[in-house]
């Protein structure tokens, strides 16, 4: 029983306040911008998004990179987008938005003074709210739950050390392409939606604590 007793102090003492160097272990991060859409070739490219971050984390002594373990919830709306169908010589209105619940691994470097590198990778569910309409034919709506990987980068000023300001880039995309957007397919779009992915472009406010 000794040797599991010891790692096991060995662990706690690992994760212990004293383990890690001085500073904030919290982040709240509420972020606006907007999302560019790379899987559909009829619609809308860019909507707007908002949404917020929290996270947990610190660094080791020693060491100059903070870990931060994060999860991420944001909305992006496409709105009303008019499409015209060529085969049909018809026109259509797609909307679309998006709810993106995610989480990861936040890497923060220091790179001079007061400004930080943010390295991120992680993974979760893109919630989908679709709905096609065009004259002459009845309303077609339906959801979606999207499991996405996504990865990204950013930095971050800290102006106080409780206040940073920043501008964050991720890229999320649909990890199994073997079912096609109903939507899509029946436009006629590109892969019939198989591969869609999205760039998010934010501003980032943190609050550190």
């Amino acid at each position: 029983m000794k040797k599991p007793s010891l790692l096991l102090i060995a662990g706690l003492l690992l994760v212990s306040p004293a383990a890690f160097a001085g500073g904030s272990h919290f982040l709240f991060e509420p972020f606006t911008g907007v999302t560019f859409n790379h899987g559909f070739s009829m619609e809308n490219a860019v909507g707007f998004e908002s949404g917020a971050l929290f996270a947990v984390g610190g660094k080791l002594k020693g060491f100059p990179p903070r870990f931060y373990l994060y999860v991420r919830a944001s909305e992006s709306i496409f709105g009303d987008d008019e499409v015209f169908i060529d085969n049909r010589e018809a026109y259509g209105t797609v909307s679309r938005a998006y709810t993106r619940i995610t989480g990861g691994l936040r890497v923060v470097f220091p790179i001079v003074g007061r400004l930080r590198l943010n390295l991120e990778a992680g993974g979760g569910t893109m919630l989908s709210r679709n709905r096609y309409g065009e004259a002459g034919m009845s309303e077609v709506s339906y959801d979606e739950d999207l499991t996405v990987f996504e990865t990204g980068i950013g930095l971050n000023y800290r102006f106080f050390e409780w206040l940073s300001l920043g501008v964050m880039y991720n890229y999320s995309y649909v990890t199994d392409t073997r079912n096609c957007d109903l939507i899509a397919g029946f436009l006629g779009e590109r892969q019939d939606g198989r591969e869609l992915a999205w760039s998010h472009l934010n501003v980032t406010l943190g609050l550190h604590f």
